[in-house]
């Protein structure tokens, strides 16, 4: 059976995230689109674009792996292990050359082919302690 929301998905990982092409973001998502990144805050397109941008300066290997996916209707959901190595400054914290591996879940809201909304859910901890970052929700 044909779920041709996974598969835009599928193509949005490959060719804009896995191939770091945030040119490519007028293909993928519609012009009100809106991203949800949990404590990173709601932003629009061009604000996700530039984060994407920063981003992929700073994890130049970065790449997500498919582990699950789900479509009910309109919405898509997966699950991905993202890995790359820190070498460029990203969001003020200076490159460790560390490998980078953390786990994300991502919801995508789609209308007439495009993505409209976007929800992510990563373990941030586990970005940043791989990052170098000290950090620890408890106190000791």
């Amino acid at each position: 059976m044909s779920q041709p929301g996974i598969e835009l998905v599928r193509d949005l990982i490959a060719r804009f995230f896995n191939g770091h092409n945030p040119d490519l973001a007028p293909e993928f998502f519609a012009p009100g689109f809106r991203w949800h990144g949990g404590s990173a805050g709601t932003h629009g397109i061009g604000a996700y674009v530039a984060t994407m941008r920063e981003f992929f300066a700073g994890l130049p290997d970065v790449e997500a792996i498919e582990q699950d996916a789900a479509q009910d209707a309109d919405t898509v959901t997966m699950r991905f292990v993202v890995q790359g190595t820190h070498t460029g400054a990203l969001w003020g914290i200076a490159p460790s050359g560390n490998r980078v591996v953390w786990d994300v879940i991502m919801i995508y809201h789609l209308s007439d082919g495009k993505i409209v909304e976007q929800w992510a859910a990563e373990d941030w901890i586990a970005f940043l302690r791989a990052m170098g970052v000290s950090i620890s929700p408890w106190a000791e």
